[in-house]
C-alpha cells in the first residue's frame, strides 16, 4: 500500500474505538497520558497520539499546570445538544421547574446508559439548604442509589439477568452487592412504584426516585429528589416528597404519551 493510500476500514474502526474509550475514561477523571496508558493497558505512544488528535479536534483539553487532559469544549457542546434535544427534558423542563420549589434539596433526572445511571438534569432549590454535589453522582452503576435502582428495576428482564450475573461493585457499605438480595429489592421497587436510598453516597443525604414512562410504558428516566436525612426519615416529609415526585413524573409521562396508571 502506498503512502497516499487510505488506511483500511478496520484500522479506522479500531482508532475510533480507542478514541471513544479514551474520552469515556477522561470524562470520569482527568489524567495525564502516562496514567491513561496504565489505566487502559495500552502503549504510551498509542494513547498519546489519540489524545493529541482529540485535543486538536477540541474533544479534549490540556491543563498546562498539571498536564492532565479532560473533556474539551467540543465534547461539551455535543453533550449540551444531546440534553437540549432530549425528549424527557424537552417536554419535562417546565414541570421540573414547577416542582423544584417544593423539593427541600436537589431535583434530578437520570437515564440508563449501558450499565450506568447518567444524570441529565440536576438543580438545587435555592431556598433550601444546599446539597453537596459530588462528581461520582453523575454516573453510577445501576445497582447504586435510588435512581439507579429504579432504572434497573424497570429495565428489560434479559438485561436485568445479565446485569445480576456481573460483579456488583460496592460504592459504599450500603450498596447491595448480593444478586439474590438485589433481585428482591428490584421486585419491591416495581411493586411499590419508587425507590429510596439512605446515606449511600453521602452521610447526611438520601434520595427518593420514581420512574418516568414513555408512550409504550417503558421507563425513559428516573426522577429523583436528593434530600437531607431529617426529611427522608420523617414519614410525613417523605410522603410529601413522594407525592411531588409522582405527580411530576406522571405529568411528564403523560406528555410523552403514556396513558396507563402511573407507577
Amino acid at each position: 500500500m502506498s503512502e497516499t493510500s487510505p488506511a483500511p476500514r478496520g484500522q479506522h474502526v479500531k482508532s475510533l474505538s480507542r478514541s471513544t474509550l479514551v474520552m469515556r475514561v477522561l470524562a470520569d477523571k482527568p489524567m495525564r497520558p502516562a496514567d491513561l496508558s496504565r489505566e487502559l493497558d495500552k502503549p504510551w505512544a498509542t494513547i498519546y497520539r489519540a489524545v493529541r488528535v482529540l485535543t486538536d479536534e477540541g474533544m479534549l483539553q490540556r491543563d498546562p499546570d498539571t498536564g492532565e487532559y479532560s473533556v474539551g469544549p467540543m465534547m461539551w457542546a455535543m453533550a449540551t445538544s444531546y440534553i437540549r434535544d432530549h425528549p424527557v427534558l424537552g417536554i419535562g423542563l417546565g414541570h421540573l421547574e414547577q416542582a423544584l420549589p417544593h423539593v427541600p434539596g436537589l431535583l434530578k433526572v437520570t437515564e440508563r446508559s449501558g450499565f450506568n445511571a447518567v444524570t441529565l438534569f440536576a438543580e438545587q432549590n435555592p431556598q433550601a439548604a444546599a446539597v453537596t454535589r459530588i462528581r461520582e453522582q453523575y454516573r453510577l452503576p445501576l445497582h447504586c442509589a435510588s435512581f439507579g435502582i429504579v432504572l434497573l428495576a424497570h429495565a428489560p428482564a434479559d438485561f436485568v439477568e445479565g446485569y445480576l450475573a456481573r460483579p456488583l461493585v460496592a460504592v459504599s457499605p450500603r450498596t447491595i452487592t448480593d444478586p439474590t438480595a438485589l433481585r428482591k429489592r428490584l421486585a419491591e421497587v416495581r411493586e411499590q412504584g419508587y425507590a429510596a436510598s439512605r446515606a449511600e453516597l453521602q452521610d447526611d443525604n438520601g434520595s427518593l426516585s420514581v420512574p418516568i414512562r414513555r408512550k409504550d410504558g417503558s421507563v425513559a428516566a428516573a426522577l429523583t429528589s436528593v434530600l437531607p436525612l431529617p426529611v427522608l426519615d420523617d414519614a410525613d416529609g417523605q410522603a410529601v416528597q413522594l407525592k411531588t415526585l409522582s405527580e411530576t413524573a406522571g405529568r411528564i409521562s403523560e406528555a410523552l404519551g403514556w396513558r396507563g396508571a402511573y407507577g
